[in-house]
């Protein structure tokens, strides 16, 4: 039997959800401190009697989901960083998304990455100018080939990634 995929879900400053049913379409608002110690994924079931997964997601800035070739990096020692600009065709993983402090990539190949571990992330946004970006950080999720990239520096920090990453 295949997995379900779970319906991401993002939790707001005030602690509330909306959850929209994926049967009938039902959409209603949760409040997460009435749901203080939940697992990853919740079943949920709605008044229709529909019983699906949810993710709920504590997010503190905007996302944007993307799908851009990239070239990353383990690092082993700090003081041998590579440029990855000279590795651009090099294509060693899928940026899916970004936001201002970290970005899921997929890597396209076997890893043997562990939480924790320090990356140098490179890829191209798909910007008119075509800009490179390089970003060291720490990994964050490991979820089968999907990581997870927590930045040392804030894409505020990079004006071309922050203008990129303006909703």
């Amino acid at each position: 039997m295949a997995e379900e995929q779970a319906q991401k879900v993002f939790v707001k400053e005030d602690s509330s959800a909306l959850i929209r049913c994926e049967s009938c379409g039902l959409v209603e608002t949760v409040r997460m401190q009435d749901l203080a110690s939940l697992a990853p994924v919740v079943r949920i079931r709605c008044a229709c009697a529909a019983v699906f997964p949810v993710r709920f997601e504590y997010r503190k800035f905007y996302r944007k989901a993307t799908n851009l070739e990239g070239s990353y990096h383990v690092l082993f020692d700090e003081r041998d960083i590579p440029d990855l600009s000279l590795a651009k065709k090099t294509i060693n993983c899928r940026v899916e998304n970004i936001s201002m402090h970290g970005a899921g990539f997929t890597a396209l190949g076997r890893h043997r990455i562990e939480k924790d571990a320090r990356i140098i992330l490179g890829f191209t946004l798909d910007n008119p100018k075509k800009t490179w970006i390089e970003k060291t950080g720490v990994v964050q999720l490991v979820e089968g080939p999907y990581l997870g990239l927590r930045f040392d520096e804030p894409a505020s920090a990079d004006r071309e990634l922050g203008f990129y990453l303006m909703p």
